[in-house]
């Protein structure tokens, strides 16, 4: 009993597979075995228990060795049975939105060759981008993946809308801007008309978003934190990491639109490039920590 409950406590942070519970018999076994043994030689319990198990050594590797190779299986298989079909609703849908996009941006250059207004030209495209770009929206949340389980329609009707209707704004009011009575008054009026309860609306259904991906990409993804956390040695660092990367780009967004409206943004980006030198010296840091 002492054996077996010994057992069960040393590998209890390691997942339950079925090889992991022969190989746990068999340890417990062999465990009964030598206690016996060490008592017929008149050694007390408690002394033969604790001989018995220093003889053992560390065996949680073999068990770690088990179950990460049981999830590899498991991942493994999920890989090769994962690929979902599309189904010819779906297939139709994504040919026709493409469809439409490529010819409005035909109309938009034949009007434009022909008219030379840039405007008229975007006013030709915007029919053939919004709903578009809505169904296509719609049409990819509504899809079932190899990694994520297909989205309620009414809720992607929902995003389909807002998309829709930011594209919508976001044409309308460049069509305006660049017409010959040019009026600022209706670019913004168009902006807030349609692109900030669009972008509202967008932001929050991402707010509310529930986890749609399937049981196997939750393993990978637990799998590749217990690696990190392994790898980068301290739990919390990995969170500083965060922290600091994130603080180093809001930072260089900062920089270079303050340079780009005062020296202008033809040599604003190049702040960028020093970001990547900041961000490759946080992960040399983090994996000198390792």
């Amino acid at each position: 009993m002492k054996a077996q409950v010994y057992v069960d406590r040393l590998f209890q942070d390691y997942e339950d597979t079925q090889e992991l519970r022969d190989f746990k018999e068999e340890i417990v076994a062999n465990l009964r075995e030598r206690i016996k043994e060490l008592q017929n030689k008149g050694i007390p319990e408690e002394e033969a228990f604790e001989q018995a198990v220093a003889e053992l050594g560390d065996i949680t590797q073999i068990a770690e060795d088990i179950s990460k190779q049981k999830r590899k299986e498991v991942i493994g298989q999920m890989y090769i049975h994962a690929k979902v079909p599309m189904s010819k609703y779906h297939a139709i849908g994504y040919v026709v939105a493409v469809g439409a996009i490529l010819f409005g941006l035909l109309a938009a250059l034949i009007v434009n060759a022909s008219t030379g207004e840039l405007y008229t030209a975007i006013a030709s495209l915007l029919p053939f981008t919004a709903i578009p770009v809505a169904l296509l929206v719609f049409l990819r949340l509504t899809q079932e993946t190899s990694r994520e389980l297909p989205m309620g329609w009414q809720r992607a009707a929902l995003y389909a809308v807002a998309v829709g209707a930011v594209v919508f704004g976001l044409g309308t009011a460049v069509m305006l801007y660049f017409m010959e009575a040019k009026m600022l008054e209706a670019v913004y009026g168009t902006l807030i008309a349609f692109g900030v309860p669009g972008f509202c609306l967008v932001a929050f259904l991402v707010l509310t978003e529930k986890d749609r991906y399937k049981p196997w990409v939750k393993e990978e993804e637990r799998i590749w934190a217990e690696y990190y956390g392994k790898k980068y040695g301290e739990p919390g660092w990995m969170e500083r990491r965060g922290l600091l990367s994130g603080a180093l780009w809001i930072v260089t967004v900062a920089v270079f639109m303050i340079l780009g409206f005062t020296i202008g943004f033809k040599y604003a980006w190049l702040v960028f490039l020093f970001a990547l030198a900041g961000e490759l010296l946080i992960e040399y840091q983090a994996r000198a920590k390792a």
